[in-house]
């Protein structure tokens, strides 16, 4: 005797569970080629003439600034660092209450896992729908790409760094002996309260800052001018000193200006004109993207006879 299905439940069909695992492996397998063939398209495109510049910043330019950093954070690793011991409990509790909130902005995965759903999205739709549809995806892969190149390997980065260097944290450091424990180090603890140098949150956050700041030159004030009390915060919540968050905001903009240059000399994402100078391509409209909305984009992907009912 066989059940009968509940009333309103429509009985399951023999072979759904395979075709659904099937599709499943298949956008795996496609999402993982598709970004094999972006990273080697990256690679191997050809470099254009002229070569782009960053404004008015030359070889030179370049080196000078990092000097100017390092020489920045070496400062404040000497005559700032012991003034953040204790900071936060001398402070208003407002001010916490607002750091602890706007410092949310900060994390890595706050920006980096929409960025990569709708990369790993837009990838997936390359494969699929008309030739209009692909194009307009590898468009905004390409620029999603970036943002996403520009900040997820910077933060990786220093993640690992600053767990191998094992520099305390300003509250673990109140609780240490000496006369500089601000300057403790405990090389390859692998402990969250020995994590300090640099931030990755100021990497993160000028990271993101910049990049998006190349694509949407309009905005450049208010990104800039949302990273630093972003930044700060750190400080303010004693989970860094402030030759942390220099250095952390120092790297994360250099890294990020260099993936401007390495996608601008291959004139993806951005335009070099005769002067060398950089700027945004433009990209299909926000109607046009409506395109990209979820609609039956993968079925191509499926084969005929496993899509009939």
């Amino acid at each position: 005797m066989t059940a009968e299905a509940a009333p309103g439940v429509p009985p399951s069909r023999p072979g759904t569970a395979p075709v659904i695992l099937r599709q499943v492996g298949e956008g795996a397998r496609l999402l993982l080629v598709s970004i094999r063939d972006a990273l080697a398209y990256l690679a191997h495109r050809r470099v254009g003439a002229p070569l782009p510049r960053l404004g008015f910043l030359g070889r030179w330019e370049m080196l000078a600034l990092a000097l100017l950093a390092a020489g920045l954070t070496a400062a404040a690793l000497v005559l700032l660092d012991p003034l953040a011991l204790g900071l936060r409990q001398k402070l208003p509790a407002g001010l916490i209450t607002v750091s602890e909130r706007l410092t949310d902005l900060g994390f890595s995965g706050v920006v980096l896992w929409p960025l990569g759903l709708t990369l790993a999205y837009a990838l997936l739709l390359t494969h699929a729908g008309d030739a209009v549809t692909r194009l307009m995806a590898a468009s905004l892969a390409a620029r999603v790409g970036f943002l996403f190149l520009a900040i997820a390997p910077v933060g990786l980065g220093v993640s690992l760094f600053k767990h191998m260097l094992g520099r305390v944290r300003p509250h673990a450091a109140l609780a240490l002996p000496g006369p500089n424990p601000e300057q403790t180090l405990h090389l390859f603890a692998f402990k969250s309260s020995f994590a300090a140098f640099p931030s990755g949150h100021a990497t993160t956050t000028f990271a993101a800052a910049v990049a998006f700041a190349a694509l949407f030159p309009r905005a450049r004030a208010w990104l800039i001018a949302l990273a630093l009390p972003v930044a700060a915060t750190r400080i303010v919540l004693g989970s860094h000193f402030p030759s942390d968050v220099i250095a952390g905001a120092a790297i994360g903009t250099a890294f990020a200006l260099w993936m401007i240059r390495v996608f601008a000399a291959r004139r993806l994402v951005f335009k070099v004109d005769g002067t060398g100078a950089i700027a945004p391509m433009a990209g299909p409209s926000a109607r046009r993207l409506g395109r990209l909305l979820p609609r039956t984009a993968f079925s191509s992907a499926v084969p005929v006879e496993e899509a009939r009912p």
